[in-house]
Formats: C-alpha cells, structure tokens, sequence
C-alpha cells in the first residue's frame, strides 16, 4: 500500500498534468468557466477514491481514465443543468399566465373531470399497479428509479406497468385516455 507522501505526489503529478485538458473538456461540454472548474474540482474527488489503481500518472491508460472521469461528470453536470432549466421554464410559464376567472373556472372543472376519470380508470388495478403508473408517467421516473423506490427488480417494474398499461386500454375510453395523459399509445 502506498505511503500518505507517495499519494500526495500521485496526486499532484495527476493534477499538473491534467487539470488544464480536462478544464478544456468540461468547457467544451457546459460552456460555463464556473461549472467547469466544479466538475475539473468533482472529477479530482472522484479521482483520488481511485487513486490506488492507477499506476503511472503519465500511461496512456490513466489519461484515457481521467477523460472518462471529466467527461461524465462534464455530462452528468450539463444534464443536471437542462433538468433546472426545463423546471424554471415551466416556473416562469405558469407565473406569467394571467390569471382570468372564466379560465380558473375552466381549468378547475377541467382538472376535476380529469381525476375522475384518472380514479375510475385506475380503479381495477392493485395499490402497486396505480404507484408504477404514476412513478413512470406523472414523476417521469426511469424504470429503474421506481425499481428501487418500491425495492422490486426492474423487469419486475417493466412488466407490470405494461399489464397496467394494457388494463387501462382494454376500459371504455382508456385507450384516448391513455395517449392524452399517460403519453403512451
């Protein structure tokens, strides 16, 4: 096992010989001079809890291994960024919609009439069912973010939100409703 010094001079070799391409690569990715230097500064803490596998800070294999480390964390930045964007989007859509009685009134009616149907579509379905539904088609969570919420193998989530799916589409008006609101066809 390598000394505290023989790290600390690992990682400063590391840190001389990629800080500046992998600044370039986070830039080319968010376009962004702050968020770049935090995913340069993110990388390098992911990097250090992998520092014992790397052998020669100058191989081939540790500067394709520090691309890879600065590219997804680039990436996983840039997504977490487009996420806050689409939420501020819809933020600022909704604040800047004028509110107007008649169309209160409407979206009310429009809303209620719409769980109604939501209730009565559902209803047949067991208490798991309707909360895969929901965690897929209203949460827009990934098959395998449900799976670990409700602590179930994914193939398990998948196929039972296709037999929810299937449910749903055989009752009178569940196929329109189905394309309307769950958005699946």
């Amino acid at each position: 096992m390598a000394s505290l010094q023989e790290k600390q001079d690992k990682l400063q070799q590391l840190y001389e010989l990629y800080e500046q391409p992998m600044y370039r690569i986070a830039y080319a990715i968010l376009h962004h001079v702050e968020q770049s230097e935090d995913a340069v500064s993110d990388a390098f803490l992911k990097v250090i809890k992998n520092l014992n596998h790397i052998a020669e800070p100058d191989s081939p294999q540790t500067k394709q291994f520090m691309i890879q480390v600065i590219r997804n964390t680039a990436i996983n930045q840039y997504r977490k960024n487009a996420k806050e964007a689409r939420r501020w989007m819809e933020l600022e859509d909704s604040i800047l919609q004028i509110p107007n009685e008649t169309n209160e009134v409407e979206q009310f009616l429009q809303c209620t009439e719409q769980r109604e149907i939501t209730e009565q579509l559902l209803r047949g379905l067991s208490e798991t069912d309707r909360e895969i539904l929901w965690l897929r088609c209203e949460s827009e969570l990934s098959f395998r973010e449900i799976a670990q919420r409700l602590s179930m193998k994914e193939s398990t989530v998948r196929k039972r939100f296709e037999r929810a799916k299937k449910a749903v589409r055989k009752q009178e008006g569940g196929k329109q409703y189905a394309k309307k609101f769950f958005l699946f066809g």
